[in-house]
């Protein structure tokens, strides 16, 4: 069913995954370096799914450290995160310890952490329009380059850290999975990483946003850190009430 429906939304459901194309304005730092040519990865609206939950957190819990949110009761806009690689050749990243600079050790996680791999914003739609406009019209700009040239778009913004990226999920068939744990990572073209909506961070966090609709962004390889195929399919929207 989640293949389907993503499918499904590639086909031309309406506001979901946003146009646009060109090439990438920021120096990618993982280069394609597969034969058979490069990843394509791609953000499937249909797992999102987003909920609130109101939780207490503790001080001296990793989303706290790490800055993703505050102690105490807070209300998080959860949702899950699903990346297929659609394009003709694997995402390879390879060890962490291989190229440190990719990565950022987490003391309080006790493992290591993408610098760069998923941004996820919260719009009013006004402003989303906008934004999305602006995006579809200049494709070579990342999503940070059109936010500082464009003060007035204010989305409130998550703090998920990448963690890792393997195999978990088949799209394409039939296509045999490579990357089965964190010590070489990578996925396999026509497989999917999954970030589910209960893992730290794995939010937005919405406890001083009124009450209202709003349009959920989910972005992977925002700042084209992967050399990728496309980038013209990284992103994805969903409704969201609050």
């Amino acid at each position: 069913m989640r293949r389907t429906a993503f499918l499904a939304s590639l086909l031309g459901v309406v506001g979901t995954i946003a146009s646009g194309g060109g090439v990438a304005s920021a120096e990618p730092r993982v280069l394609c370096v597969d034969p058979r040519g490069c990843p394509d990865l791609v953000t499937d609206p249909a797992t999102m799914q987003p909920h609130v939950q109101v939780k207490n957190i503790k001080p001296n819990d990793c989303q706290v450290v790490e800055g993703s949110t505050q102690a105490g009761v807070r209300k998080l806009l959860r949702f899950t995160f699903t990346t297929p690689n659609l394009g003709q050749g694997d995402l390879i990243v390879g060890r962490p310890a291989d190229h440190p600079e990719w990565f950022e050790f987490s003391p309080c996680h006790g493992h290591y952490h993408f610098k760069e791999y998923a941004d996820y914003r919260l719009w009013v739609p006004s402003q989303q329009q906008t934004y999305e406009a602006i995006r579809t019209a200049n494709p070579h700009l990342t999503a940070a380059q059109v936010l500082a040239s464009n003060p007035g778009l204010t989305p409130v913004k998550g703090q998920k850290a990448g963690f890792c990226v393997i195999d978990i999920a088949p799209y394409v068939l039939p296509s045999v999975p490579k990357y089965l744990a964190c010590e070489f990572q990578g996925i396999s073209a026509g497989w999917a990483d999954e970030y589910d909506a209960s893992l730290d961070g794995q939010f937005v966090d919405v406890t001083n946003v009124a009450p209202g609709s709003y349009i959920l962004e989910a972005e992977v390889n925002s700042e084209r850190f992967y050399e990728e195929s496309s980038y013209s399919n990284n992103r994805a929207y969903s409704p969201v009430t609050l």
